[in-house]
């Protein structure tokens, strides 16, 4: 429990920063005026936080760039789906979109509570998690972060949608040829010589990449497990540098007679793929990777050294060969060469023509909320604007010295 104070901590850190943020806009000035609308200075910094963390503009105090970002994406839709009755709904619709709403916010809520627990390594029972969660609420809703907000957001989201469905766009092939020509030298260009980074957007970002460097292969694993004592004397062998062959063996040992029963099958013409199904014991285990493996190469960082290794033995020359075993944390594993696989650009298929059809789609309508913005006037508030970008380093210092 020594680390659950970082928890405190961080929730006293960000009321910190919120009321800076809240004494800055105590008069509360009209920065700007939209169609006749008054934007207040508090739903802009709030907006401007908002839009910082989900990428949409370059910082929580980018104040000029969010004004620009809320006038293109809520405002002009706001106004333009008002003038085509858009924003009209049945008092049934409303009470299922204000429910949707309350389940997400209080799901957000729950998630954040998690998150921070794990951040700083802290068990917390269910009365300081209560408590905690209680703090983040009343954060919340300092910085205007209420379930009325979040209702009206989800409704405003669902009336965009209707907007945006009315926005008719084609789009060429050539068009998403273009894009996914452009698309694939971007992804050729930062990672034809990354391994790392490839796996890491690919497997933990799970990002779709359109360009395969060379030297990958599919490699098929069967995982026996052993005694969690014996795996927490190999790691700590291979930390200490120090014992590292005697808990390999040890390892081994464990587990000799399955080992030999498996490759012994093998030898008299079973199947990788049904060993896999009788003998592995891991616990990711899917039809996917029965049926495709892993993808490794020899600089992978994300099976673990041992695996990599173990994929690019002298065992492993060829398509069909077998590993010796594997000895690493995670047990015993016995790897299978199944195929290679092509380097370069991957194909055009059906869920990437999609995908490029929906992100021209996209910003096409993106085009079209600029162009309609045109239509309407804004008025700015240069003195209240002025005053507010000189009051943030003032806030940051303050901020920082607490």
């Amino acid at each position: 429990m020594k680390k659950k104070a970082g928890i405190w901590a961080v929730a006293a850190a960000i009321m910190t920063i919120m009321s800076a943020t809240a004494a800055a806009a105590e008069k509360d000035p009209v920065l700007f005026t939209f169609n006749g609308k008054d934007v207040f200075q508090s739903e802009l910094v709030q907006r401007t936080a908002a839009y910082a963390q989900g990428g949409m503009i370059s910082s929580d105090t980018a104040y000029r760039e969010a004004i620009e970002y809320m006038i293109e994406n809520q405002l002009v839709a706001e106004a333009k789906a008002a003038e085509l009755g858009l924003d009209q709904y049945t008092d049934e619709e409303l009470e299922a979109l204000r429910k949707e709403a309350d389940e997400y916010y209080e799901q957000q809520l729950d998630a954040l509570v998690t998150y921070y627990a794990e951040q700083n390594g802290a068990e917390l029972s269910d009365e300081e998690k209560a408590e905690f969660r209680e703090q983040l609420k009343t954060l919340w809703e300092e910085i205007g972060t209420t379930k009325e907000s979040a209702e009206e957001t989800h409704i405003f989201n669902k009336t965009r949608d209707r907007l945006l469905e009315t926005m008719e766009v084609e789009n060429t092939e050539e068009e998403i040829q273009q894009v996914f020509e452009e698309q694939i030298e971007k992804d050729r260009t930062q990672f034809e010589d990354n391994i790392r980074m490839y796996e890491y957007f690919t497997y933990y970002q799970n990002y779709d990449v359109w360009y395969t460097p060379e030297g990958f292969r599919k490699v098929q694993q069967i995982l026996l497990k052993v005694d969690e004592e014996l795996t927490d004397a190999y790691k700590k062998a291979v930390d200490s540098e120090e014992g590292v062959e005697e808990a390999r063996e040890a390892i081994l040992e464990a587990r000799q007679d399955t080992v030999d029963e498996i490759y012994k099958k093998f030898e008299d013409g079973a199947e990788f793929k049904s060993l896999m199904e009788e003998y592995s014991e891991d616990p990711g285990l899917d039809a996917d990777m029965v049926e495709n493996g892993y993808l490794v190469h020899q600089e992978s960082a994300v099976w673990g050294a041992e695996f990599a290794a173990g994929a690019f033995s002298d065992k492993m020359q060829s398509v069909g060969d077998v590993s010796d075993p594997v000895v690493s944390k995670y047990g015993i594993q016995i790897l299978y060469y199944l195929s290679d696989v092509p380097s370069g650009p991957v194909e055009m298929s059906d869920p990437i023509h999609e995908s490029i059809e929906k992100y021209l789609t996209s910003q096409k309508r993106a085009d079209m909320l600029k162009d309609w913005a045109e239509e309407y006037e804004v008025t700015y508030n240069e003195e209240a604007l002025k005053a507010l970008e000189e009051a943030v380093p003032e806030a940051t210092a303050e901020t920082q010295h607490h």
